[in-house]
């Protein structure tokens, strides 16, 4: 990713570059939980089952994946804001399409028009973020556009929660439209300066060959699968261990969020030299954090203690994976970065087939126990690439 003289801008205009990336992801966390809460809601005014609706989401993360695979790589031979800018406004078309849908087939394909927006858009601003970082501030730069994550749960799945229930839920996809083309406008205008590096695209197989990335994506996988396979039955899990109804298992993702968002702030602030021994030992606390769950839950406050610290480590495990990535990816940043997303959105999927049996059969302790064993499988991976 190249840069031209303009590139010299003010303070101001450099933050408002980074958070213009924030809002990126903040809509593609938005788009990715706000449906599942809402899942009845939505079932109801469709006339039709919920597990029909949930398919919305399957649709949503599969052509994710497939896009991720083939589109991410635009990032490196197009202008960063045309890209990232038609991607949000894909977005949007797809959101209202969403609102508009009334049949959970139209849903679902509106929502698969929204993972093929969120295949280009997620990577790109990964790439985008580390590419235009000060030499060694790469974590802090990323640290405060991963915050977008936090935010999308903090702020995105209670207001759509409560915009369903006064509102309705059609509203919930007309209002973040109308933030996608805001921040698709953010992104033309402030990132028109920034060119992708390379005239000619990086295959994803030609991607993956790279030194180093082959391993970092089997970490990513296995760190994906334990979050999305222990995450897919926090709430009920929590709700099992203190007779909590649905609102009160909330605080307990707020505390998620929190925990995330606040980590992210503070890698903004010292930077981290992210190291494989660095990255290890995180992966070592992770595990530990999922190891000791059956310990966490035995009472509301050590729950929300640990939930929030499985936030912050979870930012902190993140934010090292990605900027390692994007230190092997050369001029191919945005190939790469597609395929993180793929590995990502494979997660989705294998993670809650993978804990459902386990959760059905020996509760949610045993689920976080699983995902103890794949974060310290990653470690040792990790550990052995050298």
């Amino acid at each position: 990713m190249s840069h031209h003289p303009s590139d010299e801008n003010p303070n101001a205009i450099a933050q408002v570059k980074v958070l213009s990336l924030l809002g990126a992801v903040l809509l593609v966390g938005a788009n990715s939980f706000v449906l599942s809460p809402i899942l009845s809601e939505v079932a109801f005014s469709l006339a039709t089952e919920t597990y029909h609706v949930a398919w919305a989401i399957s649709a949503f993360g599969a052509a994710t994946a497939i896009s991720a695979l083939t589109l991410a790589g635009m990032i490196d031979r197009m202008p960063v804001g045309r890209v990232l800018g038609g991607a949000a406004i894909l977005l949007a078309v797809a959101q209202v399409s969403s609102g508009l849908s009334q049949h959970w087939i139209w849903l679902c394909l509106s929502q698969a028009m929204a993972g093929v927006a969120v295949g280009i858009l997620l990577p790109g601003s990964y790439a985008t973020a580390t590419a235009t970082a000060p030499k060694g501030r790469e974590a802090a730069r990323l640290g405060v556009v991963l915050t977008g994550w936090a935010l999308s749960l903090v702020v995105a799945v209670p207001a759509a929660a409560f915009i369903t229930e006064h509102f309705g839920w059609r509203m919930v996809y007309f209002l973040m439209a109308g933030l996608s083309v805001v921040v698709a406008g953010v992104l033309m205008a402030f990132l028109a300066d920034l060119r992708g590096g390379k005239s000619t695209r990086t295959s994803p197989i030609r991607a993956i060959m790279l030194p180093g990335v082959w391993q970092l994506l089997a970490v990513m996988l296995a760190f994906m699968t334990a979050f999305y396979g222990s995450f897919a039955f926090f709430g009920v899990g929590v709700r099992a261990a203190f007779d909590l109804t649905a609102q009160g298992s909330g605080i307990f993702v707020l505390a998620y969020g929190v925990g995330f968002g606040v980590m992210g702030f503070v890698l903004g602030m010292i930077s981290p030299k992210i190291t494989r021994g660095y990255l290890c030992l995180v992966l070592l606390a992770i595990a530990t954090s999922y190891g000791t769950w059956g310990l966490t839950l035995q009472s509301q406050i050590t729950a929300l203690a640990g939930t929030a610290m499985w936030g912050m480590l979870n930012q902190l495990g993140l934010n090292a994976l990605v900027v390692s990535l994007n230190r092997q990816a050369s001029e191919a940043r945005g190939a790469v970065m597609g395929l993180n997303s793929a590995a990502t959105y494979s997660a989705v999927f294998a993670g809650p087939m993978i804990m459902g049996p386990i959760y059905d059969m020996a509760g949610y302790a045993m689920v976080t126990g699983v995902g103890a064993v794949f974060v310290a499988m990653a470690a040792i991976v990790m550990w052995k690439r050298g």
